[in-house]
């Protein structure tokens, strides 16, 4: 699983992508996951067979990994992702000495098929030692 790691440790928080099973919808390749969410003492899970990231026609995971890259690098100070089965929504943005993060879970989605904007997440901030380490994680998850 690749994990994004908050800058505080003492009150830690974490961003886990789980790759699930590899799924041919329609003649299209899509890969099934689950998210963690653990902010301190709390938990979020989203963990269903109809959590659903795109690998082909359009490779959603080399999209997310070319955006995070460039946050790394300075070439953006901000990321947006939403993959096109939206459960989830995911915002980095460049701030004073670190990287802000904020993930929403949209889980009606993912439970019913409708789209809600209710949804429950986390924010922390990050520093680019993780979010390398977050990079290299999801790259090798979803080889």
């Amino acid at each position: 699983m690749a994990k994004l790691l908050s800058e505080d440790q003492e009150f830690a928080s974490v961003l886990e992508i789980v790759p699930g099973r590899k799924r041919d919808i329609q003649g299209q390749d899509w890969r099934q996951y689950s998210l963690i969410l653990t902010s301190g003492t709390y938990s979020l899970s989203l963990d269903t067979d109809d959590c659903l990231i795109c690998r082909a026609p359009t490779d959603e995971i080399a999209q997310l990994l070319g955006k995070l890259q460039q946050l790394k690098d300075g070439k953006r100070d901000k990321v947006s992702f939403e993959p096109s089965e939206p459960s989830f929504e995911l915002n980095l943005m460049r701030s004073d000495g670190g990287i802000r993060v904020e993930i929403w879970l949209d889980s009606g989605n993912a439970s019913t098929g409708i789209y809600r904007w209710d949804a429950a997440g986390i924010r922390f901030f990050t520093v680019d030692e993780q979010l390398e380490s977050f990079i290299n994680q999801l790259r090798e998850e979803f080889a």
